[in-house]
């Protein structure tokens, strides 16, 4: 199923609600035209992503916390790349860690676990649209190689 970028839907999965409101208004107000949900936790999210990937109606990209109660972001990525109908999900880390100073060991992990892109909280709105632009480019190019990737089978 290949679907136009600007439908494409986005579920955020972010224990803290006004953080991912936040977020969810960010990409709203940047009207890159995508349906946001958000979830609470890990279990949650990777539920939510196994029930849409059997309908018309998958998600596209994930934006996804790192540091989570219960299930980390890293384990919740390691979840979803070794799930068959949701493991090409585009995976977005949303942390306030800054991996190209000192790469804690969460960051790390959800690097070896294949995080498509890292967005940071704590940085400032210029920045964080420039990384919601670079997400969606990443994602675009993700779906146009899909595509080209199907013509030749």
């Amino acid at each position: 199923m290949t679907q136009h970028v600007q439908n494409a839907r986005i579920l955020i999965i972010d224990d803290n609600v006004a953080e991912a409101t936040l977020t969810k208004l960010t990409l709203q107000a940047d009207r890159i035209g995508y349906s946001i949900e958000h979830v609470t936790d890990g279990y949650t999210g990777i539920d939510k992503l196994k029930q849409a990937a059997l309908t018309d109606d998958a998600y596209h990209i994930v934006i996804l916390d790192v540091n989570m109660p219960v299930i980390s972001g890293c384990e919740t990525l390691g979840i979803i790349r070794n799930t068959g109908e949701i493991a090409d999900t585009y995976v977005a880390i949303l942390t306030s860690l800054e991996c190209k100073t000192d790469c804690p060991r969460d960051l790390y992990l959800c690097n070896k676990k294949k995080a498509d892109i890292y967005l940071h909280k704590e940085t400032t709105l210029d920045d964080f649209e420039a990384e919601l632009i670079q997400l969606k480019n990443g994602y675009e190019e993700r779906r146009r190689l899909t595509a080209i990737n199907a013509k030749d089978v």
